[in-house]
This record gives C-alpha cells, structure tokens and sequence, in this order.
C-alpha cells in the first residue's frame, strides 16, 4: 500500500509537470492572445480599461524621447552620433525583449487559470458522478437481497470501480480506487483508515506543489517591469545625450530637453502595470485555490461518510467479529441494566404489599 501511495503521488506530481508545460506551449502557440502597443501610453491612462486589457504600459517596446533626440543630432561628431545610435538600437532590443517576456509570461498565467478552472470544473461533475455511482451501487446490492437495507460489500463496489473508464480519468475515482485498494488480503480496518489519511494528505501537498511555478511568475512579472522600467528610462536619456554640446547650450534645445523629460515619466508604467497584473493574478488564484481546497475537503468527507464509516464493517473477517464483540456488549449492558431496574423496584413492591 505505501508503493500505491507513493505511485498515486508520483502520478499526479507528473501530471501537473504536465500541465504546466501545456500552459507555455499554449502561450507560445498563441501570441496574439497579448498584443504589444507601439505607442506609449500616459498616466492619464490608467483610469481606462483598454490600457489594462491591452497591456499597453507592459507592450512600451522603445523609449521615444531618446528616438527624437537621435534625429535631431545631425550637426555633431558623426562618429559620436553613430556609436549613440548603435548603443540606442542596443537598449531598444533588450527592452523589447524584457516587454516579449513579460507578456508571455502574463499570457501562462492567464492560461494557467482558465485551464485551472476547467479541471476544477470537471472534477467537481466526477464527484457528482461518483455520488451517483455508488448510489447505483447500493441500490443493486439493496435489490439482490430482497429489499433489504445492508450496507455495500466492498468486492463488489471494487470490481464494478475497476471496470469504469472514469477511474483512469477522474480524480475521485481515481482516490476511490486507491482507498478500495486498502481492502485487499486480510487488512483490518485501521490499516485502511491509516491509508485513507495519508492519500488525504498527499493531495493537499500535490495542490500546494501544483502552485508553484505559477507562484514564480507572480514574483518574475514585478522583477520584469522594474527591468523593462530601468531600460526604457536609459534608453530615454541616453537618446538626450546623443546632442552635441554645442546643442545643448542652445536655449530652445534646453527647452526641448525639459519638454522631453516630462514625459520619461510615463516610462514608469511599465512597472506599475507589471505589478498591478501581479496583484490581479493573485488575488484571482487565490480563489481558485480556495475552491480547489473546498473540492477536496468536500472530496475527503464524502468518502469517509460513505465509504469509511460503513463499508469497512463488511470487507473484511476482523469486522465482523468488532461486530459480533459490539452486539455481545450491548446484550451484556441490557442485562446489567435489567438486574439493576429489578434490584430498585424490588423495595418498591414489597412497601406497596405492606
């Protein structure tokens, strides 16, 4: 049973490995899923909604005041002016680079959650389903005894498990069989109770393990934007560095120059959208999560309910003597309970003669 256990845990470890590898195919596969915005965006932009659903501060993929700036240095060393410009195009690369990778990590994050969430969804019809099966089950074995109300033998709810191609497919079907696994051979019942727990347990450390590259890409996207930030402010002033100093001493180039810095401002929002879309991720994985570790504690009752506190006590020749022990203690605590009423009510009698 601790080779199923470990087997069982392996299995789904791979499976959401998996998963994950999935998601990056997906987001490479589909790159129009995030377009990247050639112009940049202002602060006043972030009170609308298409600067946040068309990630138009992380789609920033060149510093255009430092562009300007290159076109304007046409009476200085040319030597100068053509190192700056390589230099320019150097940072223009490295920013657009720094953006591709922010957005293709946001779009497996956003793949991650709605596959996420489709998974949910079906394991939560697989334990209807499986609510459903058992109950055929009770009512077959409830009819082939006459009407009777027993409780489902173990064998045949195994078998009838075995042969379903939802035991390979659906995750509580998936527990069902391991937990009837348990059943086999000569296993008392605290054995089963024992693995029962510990498949319990390594569903939750499998659900905490499943999220963590997704938590990595929430700690990278904020890393990114601070780098695609730094770049984008380099490269701005990079490009006024580019004038000749003969330029610079010329007043309406000054002036040119605070009109450009003004808007290297809005270079920040990069990283403010970067960290926002963390923000978002989070919260929006966080009640998935919730509704995952719902799933399961709904998961781990159900079984116990309909499966551990009755359908033990017929698996296996050890139930029935705890039952044949029960029923012998009751009958002995009836008789002490008889005598005892006769040994009260003896003394009442006898005053009521006299």
């Amino acid at each position: 049973m601790s080779y199923g256990l470990r087997r069982y845990e392996t299995l789904h470890r791979l499976w959401w490995l998996v998963f994950f590898l999935l998601c990056l195919f997906l987001a490479d596969f589909f790159p129009s899923f995030t377009s990247v915005q050639q112009r940049g965006p202002s602060f006043s932009d972030l009170g609308k909604l298409d600067f946040w659903t068309g990630l138009r501060g992380v789609g920033i993929i060149s510093a255009d005041p430092g562009q300007s700036w290159g076109t304007q240095a046409g009476t200085g060393d040319e030597s100068q002016t053509g190192e700056g410009a390589g230099a320019q195009n150097g940072l223009n690369g490295n920013i657009a680079m720094v953006g591709g990778a922010l957005l293709f990590l946001i779009r497996v994050a956003v793949i991650f959650l709605i596959l996420r969430l489709v998974w949910l969804v079906v394991q939560y019809a697989g334990r209807y389903l499986l609510q459903l099966f058992m109950s055929e089950i009770r009512g077959l074995e409830t009819s082939d005894r006459g009407g009777a109300q027993s409780l489902v033998p173990v064998q045949a709810l195994d078998a009838r498990v075995g042969r379903s191609v939802w035991s390979f497919i659906l995750h509580p079907f998936i527990r069902l069989r391991l937990t009837l696994s348990g059943f086999h051979g000569n296993v008392s019942p605290e054995n089963v109770l024992e693995t029962e727990r510990r498949a319990v347990e390594a569903d939750w450390r499998i659900l905490y393990g499943s999220w963590g590259p997704y938590r990595c890409i929430l700690w990278l996207l904020p890393i990114l934007g601070l780098a695609q930030t730094v770049l984008l402010l380099v490269a701005a002033f990079n490009g006024i560095g580019i004038m000749s100093h003969k330029e610079a001493l010329n007043s309406n180039i000054q002036k040119q120059i605070l009109d450009t810095v003004k808007p290297t401002l809005n270079l920040l929002l990069p990283l403010i959208q970067a960290a926002g879309v963390a923000v978002f991720l989070q919260l929006a994985s966080t009640l998935l999560r919730f509704c995952e570790e719902l799933y399961l504690s709904s998961l781990d009752a159900f079984l116990y309910d309909r499966l551990l506190s009755r359908l033990p006590l017929v698996g296996g020749g050890d139930a029935v003597l705890i039952l044949e022990s029960l029923q012998r203690q009751i009958k002995e605590f009836g008789a002490a309970l008889a005598k005892l009423e006769k040994k009260v009510l003896a003394p009442m009698g006898g005053d009521r003669l006299r």
